[in-house]
């Protein structure tokens, strides 16, 4: 088993887009297994680093409690809230209603605070294992549709080392702070680990690199949709006369 500090090298490599490091995970008989590994020691070291970032951000910020109490305040010495409630006597209750709502959601997508951080710790990699192992198979099925030479694990070997990407997010070690361009590198981190294993011209890798976001960007609209649809139902029920 390789050390923790010459995995890191090879997930810099990685992140360098050197063709070496690619090659070698794409020959070596131990590069699936070294490509896991890889995978969940960032994901360990990514999820910790939130976790002290997440920290410093709630010791830093106002309670929870104390932002959405101001918003509500707010939000209900508007004008027309008193306009509403005189044409609707019952919107007060409506929209407290709606109100508490919204708050859950926000809270479920801001990922629960240092408890959620805490939980992180361990998702986070399991997250990125599945995500490696996603990204990977639909890029090895279209490799290999388009004429690719590589096996299974070299595929999952190579594109274990594209995922190094993810080692940018250890800035949210400090409070606050966030990363970007994480998605483009990895596209092409991504690319050049299937031309490598492959060994594809240009455009042929092109598509089977994306393959795997366009069937995930797929998912999530159809996510989305179904969640503005229920939402504006939800809406809709609580507004006068029960409908948008």
């Amino acid at each position: 088993m390789q050390s923790v500090l010459s995995l890191f090298r090879l997930g810099i490599d990685g992140i360098l887009l050197n063709p070496l490091a690619y090659r070698d995970q794409r020959d070596s008989p131990d590069g699936l297994r070294r490509g896991f590994v890889l995978v969940v020691m960032i994901g360990l070291i990514v999820g910790s680093a939130t976790l002290i970032g997440d920290f410093g951000e709630y010791v830093a910020q106002p309670s929870t409690a104390a932002i959405t109490k101001t918003i509500y305040d707010g939000l209900r010495a508007m004008p027309w809230y008193a306009q509403v409630t005189t044409v609707n006597p019952q919107f007060p209750v409506q929209f407290d209603q709606i109100f508490a709502q919204v708050t859950q959601i926000v809270q479920m997508v801001s990922g629960g605070g240092i408890i959620g951080s805490l939980v992180g710790v361990i998702t986070t990699p399991l997250i990125m294992v599945v995500s490696w192992l996603f990204f990977g198979t639909a890029g090895h099925l279209m490799a290999r549709t388009l004429g690719g030479r590589a096996t299974f694990n070299q595929t999952l070997a190579c594109t274990a080392l594209a995922s190094s990407v993810n080692l940018l997010s250890i800035v949210q070690v400090v409070p606050f702070a966030q990363v970007s361009g994480t998605l483009l590198l990895g596209l092409v981190t991504s690319y050049v680990a299937i031309r490598v294993a492959h060994e594809l011209p240009p455009w042929r890798t092109f598509w089977a690199t994306m393959l795997g976001p366009v069937i995930l960007a797929l998912i999530l609209i159809a996510l989305a949709c179904v969640m503005l649809v229920l939402a504006l139902g939800a809406l809709g029920s609580a507004l006068p006369g029960g409908s948008l």
